[in-house]
């Protein structure tokens, strides 16, 4: 069994920017990937697929990634690595109902472990307007992971969920937790500047 396998784990630096530019820019400039160790294959073809799609994701080639994890996937049609990366791929191509799909199905094949395609799937219901499940999603990862890096892009997927409920407060609320824990880690600089500039939007418009 082959382990230090790449996964794709979307960060919240692309929310800001996301709706006011263009593809291009979005894609090159603003998403963030991040390599994880400790997921397994057991094929090592399987393995080797899927780093090539990480690999081609990084660079911009969806597409060609796309073919490359959809090879790894018919070999190994239950590894969570493999739809997770699936589900960002679609999202990065804005076919945001297949991104749904794939991280829900990473997420039922893991039971309900495998938390970075929860966060991932809370920002996707985020872009596509559905911020009930949105909440939902994310408040469930906040309950069952004491991972720092997961906690801090579950409370700020949230709190762009709340905000997009117009539960202003709320964001409010979990925007301080953020502030107060997870200030050090990386982009949540950022991601304070981000949140604190559509909280501010929020309140405007719900005084």
């Amino acid at each position: 069994m082959r382990i230090a396998l790449k996964v794709l784990f979307l960060l919240i630096i692309t929310v800001s920017c996301k709706n006011n530019s263009t593809k291009e820019e979005t894609n090159n400039i603003n998403e963030q990937h991040k390599i994880l160790k400790g997921n397994s294959y057991k094929n090592t073809e399987a393995n080797d697929l899927n780093e090539k799609g990480v690999d081609l994701s990084i660079t911009g080639n969806y597409y060609e990634a796309q073919i490359a994890f959809k090879k790894s996937l018919k070999i190994e049609p239950d590894n969570p690595t493999t739809l997770s990366n699936l589900g960002l791929n679609n999202f990065m191509l804005y076919e945001y109902d297949n991104a749904i799909k794939y991280y829900q199905e990473a997420y039922k094949i893991s039971d309900s472990t495998y938390h970075m395609a929860a966060i991932n799937l809370g920002l996707t219901y985020y872009y596509k307007k559905d911020f009930i499940k949105g909440i939902e999603i994310t408040t469930y990862v906040i309950n069952n992971t004491t991972d720092t890096s997961i906690l801090s892009t579950a409370y700020t997927h949230r709190a762009l969920n709340f905000i997009g409920n117009n539960n202003c407060d709320k964001a409010k609320t979990d925007l301080e937790h953020i502030k107060s824990n997870y200030r050090g880690m990386q982009n949540v600089a950022y991601n304070i500047i981000d949140l604190n500039n559509k909280l501010n939007a929020c309140i405007e418009l719900n005084p």
